[in-house]
């Protein structure tokens, strides 16, 4: 035995070995099917996921997550096109459509009766997804393919649920459907005044692309995990991925888009935060910036914000607000429309320093300052 092998031991027959085909099937087909089990879960996470987006609370949205069973149809569709078995595949696409519809219808309803108009921060995180969303899916997708195959962690499958949040997007799909055009932002605007319902994106819209990515990203990876573990026939498999490919691609175009405008936005809010640092003529630092936007309208980048600082007249401020939208302006190398609500505030400083020249005998009387013995 080499000096290795004497080290560490021989663990090689502790290696876990990946189900049987046999067994992965038996347990794909279990999943596939549409049974009252299956529907009556996915009720209950789309009432929590419902109820917490309404009241935007991180808690019950996560705990949606961790109880949907959404997951394992859309698995047991990717096992369907590795392994060829056009029933599976069938019976997977089945279960999948009617879970979704049932979890937009009931999101739908729920925000009907209940009658609320405002969209939270909860609900607009989730109506612009981008490539990153995409990359996180297709993540979660081999997570979840690999975690079938091997006993020993088949539970961290919940763990990939939370990760890539299928439920919660349809929700908010349901909850768009419901809210339209003129449901109010939390910062006080209606979503069309916020830019939510620029470009082609709204709230509906945007959160069925982001399921839309997570189904993409999922189905194709696991279907390559599963291949590439030795499941189905690879030259029958790579039909079925490649189609699964082409279809997932027609969503690369408006995810481009969006990475490409939160790109912007992040280099708006980087101009912004070294302002003061490149640009004393513009910010001295002797304000502070208070609120930031950022969102577009049509093709035009629009910037709010609200800042506070000394008084000034308002030509000097009107020339620091030129100078701020040519600087932000270089800064995206694009248009853009700067709107600064500045609220003028007085500087007054109050001082306050012991007497140094004070006795330290604390039995010493002493006369209070500007009053005689």
């Amino acid at each position: 035995m080499d000096p290795w092998r004497r080290l560490t031991g021989d663990w090689r027959p502790l290696v876990e070995k990946p189900l049987p085909e046999a067994e992965l099937a038996g347990l794909m087909e279990q999943a596939s099917i549409p049974a009252f089990g299956f529907y009556f879960m996915l009720m209950i996470a789309s009432a929590i996921a419902t109820f917490g987006l309404l009241s935007n609370s991180a808690a019950a949205i996560i705990g949606a997550m961790i109880i949907a069973p959404l997951m394992a149809p859309i698995m047991s569709l990717a096992f369907g096109i590795v392994v060829s078995d056009r029933q599976l595949i069938f019976r997977s696409f089945l279960t999948v459509v009617t879970g979704v519809s049932l979890v937009v219808g009931f999101a739908f309803v729920s925000t009907e009766l209940l009658g609320l108009r405002i969209a939270g921060s909860e609900i607009l995180a989730r109506t612009s997804p981008t490539l990153i969303d995409l990359g996180v899916a297709m993540a979660a997708g081999a997570a979840a393919a690999f975690a079938y195959t091997r006993r020993s962690i088949m539970a961290a499958v919940a763990g990939v649920a939370i990760a890539v949040a299928l439920v919660p997007p349809l929700s908010v799909s349901g909850i768009g459907l419901s809210l339209g055009r003129e449901a109010g932002a939390e910062l006080g605007l209606t979503l069309t005044q916020a830019g939510l319902y620029t470009g082609q994106t709204d709230i509906a819209g945007g959160s069925f692309v982001l399921f839309l990515t997570n189904l993409a990203g999922i189905v194709v990876i696991a279907a390559t995990v599963f291949v590439c573990h030795g499941y189905g026939d690879w030259r029958k498999a790579g039909v079925g991925i490649l189609l699964a490919v082409a279809i997932s691609s027609l969503l690369i175009r408006p995810l481009g888009v969006s990475f490409h405008r939160l790109y912007i936005k992040s280099s708006i809010l980087g101009a912004l935060a070294t302002l003061s640092a490149k640009r004393p003529d513009v910010f001295d630092g002797a304000g502070r910036i208070e609120f930031i936007d950022v969102f577009y309208g049509g093709d035009v980048l629009h910037v709010d914000v609200v800042a506070e600082g000394p008084d000034a007249t308002d030509a000097v401020m009107q020339l620091r607000i030129d100078l701020m939208g040519e600087y932000l302006s270089e800064a995206v190398g694009r248009p853009v429309r700067l709107e600064v609500d500045f609220v003028p505030i007085e500087i007054r400083t109050f001082r306050w320093q012991a007497d140094a020249s004070a006795s330290t005998d604390a039995s010493a009387p002493t006369a209070p300052a500007g009053h005689a013995d």
